[in-house]
């Protein structure tokens, strides 16, 4: 099954925000690719909500976004040892 990708370009759009914003975050070095697959277009939009609603700068942001997906690998990590548990038990 392949994930289907979108511009970056119409997440901004659909996000409503400026393309400002995704010239601020890539002069950062974040969404330089000019599509996205889902999990990239979610980051995307927490991003410019960081920036936009926050007033976090594209610097924040990046190590916001790392933060982030350290967080959500490690409650991956943690449902997959809950569930090797439950089936030993």
């Amino acid at each position: 099954m392949s994930v289907r990708r979108v511009r970056t370009e119409e997440v901004v759009l659909y996000l409503g925000r400026g393309r400002a914003v995704l010239e601020r975050l890539r002069a950062e070095g974040l969404f330089e690719s000019d599509e996205l697959d889902p999990d990239e277009a979610e980051e995307l939009r927490v991003a410019s909500e960081l920036m936009e609603e926050l007033g976090v700068n594209p610097a924040g942001v990046g190590v916001a976004l790392h933060l982030r997906r350290r967080l959500l690998a490690l409650e991956a990590r943690a449902r997959a040892v809950a569930r090797a548990l439950a089936e030993r038990g």
